[in-house]
């Protein structure tokens, strides 16, 4: 019986110890690779490399403003780190992924979307960031809004095979695709811009637009500026285009809101982002107002 007990544990401490080095070994395939944008930044641009601004932001960022047009008419060097399914929390951790490897910027562009409170839970995508979990930052980040029980990414510090067992489905199949195409994107171009298809969600048409009056309270984005302001980067605000939604808010200094700046109902793809056409009409919106804000810190 003993003896049996023991090539139990044997069998089990070596189907573990191969687990781990599995993920290891997929963790390392993944830092490399372009897959994900963490570190689609660290291996497309050098530590120490200078940008004019960068964009941080969920599905809106993503598909709102388009870094490569921003750059053609401005003569600029950006990039866009905004991620999909994302919120306040992530944009965070995205801003001190970019710093604490060693990346300057003049600006910070956050596309706020939660201009009151964040969620308290872990963001769908933030798995994204699970490969560099050795990192004080990352894993702070896990630790404080990784709800489950067993914390898959949390404790993939130690136990790396268990965010390939709960995150299966988004975690292998971008380790064999990078195996084959280290430099392969996951829905984002050179510059880490995507766009939406020119189709329209018909269950949007014709609604009136709502007017919000709202205060900027969010206090992650207190947070936000004193980072940026740590690392010597200004912090803009911009709110991307709704289609029904005009925000009206009192603070003034640094933010473009361009809530409303659209009106044509087939810009949009959906009630909150703009399509294909859409984002050339609101990166033009944008670059209004970034170019008066150049302009004003050339002649200070």
């Amino acid at each position: 019986m003993k003896l049996f007990i023991l090539k139990i544990v044997k069998y089990v401490t070596a189907i573990i110890l191969m687990a781990n080095v599995l993920g290891w070994t997929g963790d390392f395939i993944l830092r490399k690779s372009s897959f994900f944008k963490p570190s689609f930044l660290l291996n497309n641009y050098k530590q120490g490399e200078q940008f004019d601004y960068f964009i941080l932001g969920s599905s809106r960022g993503l598909t709102t403003l388009d870094s490569k047009q921003i750059d053609s008419s401005l003569s600029t060097k950006g990039i866009n780190l905004s991620m999909d399914d994302t919120d306040l929390k992530t944009h965070l951790l995205m801003l001190n992924h970019f710093f604490k490897n060693g990346y300057n910027s003049k600006y910070c562009i956050l596309v706020l979307d939660n201009l009151t409170s964040s969620g308290v839970k872990l963001g769908d995508n933030d798995y994204k960031f699970a490969s560099f979990i050795n990192e004080e930052y990352v894993k702070n980040h896990f630790k404080t809004y990784e709800s489950t029980r067993l914390k898959p990414l949390f404790n993939s510090l130690y136990w790396p095979f268990l965010k390939y067992s709960y995150y299966n489905i988004q975690i292998i199949p971008p380790v064999l695709l990078s195996i084959l195409n280290p430099k392969k994107r996951h829905r984002f171009d050179e510059n880490g811009n995507y766009t939406y298809p020119n189709i329209k969600n018909k269950s949007h048409k014709n609604k009136r637009i709502k007017i919000d009056t709202s205060r900027i309270s969010n206090p992650l984005v207190n947070e936000f500026r004193k980072l940026c302001e740590i690392n010597k980067t200004e912090l803009i605000i911009y709110i991307a285009p709704y289609e029904n939604l005009k925000i009206i808010l009192d603070q003034e200094e640094n933010i473009f809101n361009n809530s409303a700046v659209i009106n044509d109902e087939n810009l949009f793809y959906d009630a909150i982002h703009v399509n294909k056409e859409g984002r050339k009409a609101a990166t033009n919106e944008f670059i209004k107002l970034f170019k008066h804000k150049l302009l004003q810190q050339y002649y200070n």
